[in-house]
């Protein structure tokens, strides 16, 4: 906002909109930051994908992950449950075989649930608890990002997915707050996935790990958004990530979302 800017700032601003240049520098600038944003997703995924690979991209919102995955000749099954991304989903990917959407949450179960819809449709939830956290730890504008809607949503599992279309060379998980039900409705390995995990509430990333764990052998590491790198420089064991998670101070406040990474070996 204008508001908080310094006063240099301003008075730049001031001066580019006077001259009608300020919409198509800031414009520029929002290309030039989703294509840079683009070509470090493609980076990183392409450590796990090959073209011609079948990915599941859960929590899809609107689709920034599919396009990375789809650049790398994926064939990409998005599960997204909030009716205004699946449309906006749906226009992005238009016309492109390679690419379905699935109007859907992924659970422990097949059912229904409620999801918590948040103005910020990134941030809507079916966790209350995930709500709570974020809430209180000061990340998050709550002027911009309140929770002021339920839906009732439809549900399905990971193993369903599986059934119907095959198992996946990847699969992203971003399910704000329940990535932990999303792998209790698996009972099977799967190659690779990812799945996010916020600093505030540690507690359903640990589960994950420690299921994937009792699933067989399997190596770690992770990112934190904003930087898609991966952290370690060499991939670790549940152990040792669980422990690096839980004991590194995070400023949450400072600190955004991260994702961890799992390969079976």
């Amino acid at each position: 906002m204008t508001g908080s800017m310094p006063s240099w700032k301003r008075a730049s601003r001031s001066l580019l909109e006077r001259a009608g240049l300020w919409k198509p520098i800031s414009e520029a600038r929002g290309h030039y930051r989703r294509v840079r944003a683009r070509r470090e997703a493609m980076d990183l995924y392409r450590q796990f994908i090959a073209p011609g690979d079948l990915c599941f991209d859960l929590g899809a919102n609107v689709g920034d992950v599919s396009e990375a995955m789809l650049a790398l000749g994926a064939r990409v099954v998005a599960l997204e449950p909030q009716s205004e991304s699946v449309q906006a989903l749906q226009m992005r990917f238009a016309g492109n075989a390679s690419f379905r959407v699935i109007p859907k949450a992924v659970a422990a179960k097949t059912g229904t649930a409620k999801l918590l819809v948040c103005e910020s449709s990134d941030c809507s939830s079916l966790s209350a608890e995930f709500v709570e956290a974020v809430s209180r730890s000061g990340r998050l504008n709550l002027d911009l990002c309140r929770w002021n809607e339920e839906r009732d949503i439809e549900t399905t599992t990971l193993d369903n997915l599986v059934q119907e279309f095959g198992v996946p060379a990847f699969v992203k998980i971003d399910v704000e707050g329940l990535e932990d039900e999303v792998l209790r409705g698996c009972s099977r390995r799967l190659p690779c996935l990812s799945f996010e995990f916020t600093p505030e509430r540690l507690a359903p990333a640990l589960a994950c790990i420690e299921m994937l764990n009792n699933l067989g052998p399997v190596e770690f590491n992770y990112t934190i958004e904003g930087r898609k790198q991966l952290q370690l420089p060499s991939w670790a064991s549940g152990d040792e990530l669980a422990t690096r998670l839980a004991v590194t101070k995070f400023r949450v406040e400072l600190v955004p979302p991260g994702d961890v990474y799992a390969r079976f070996m």
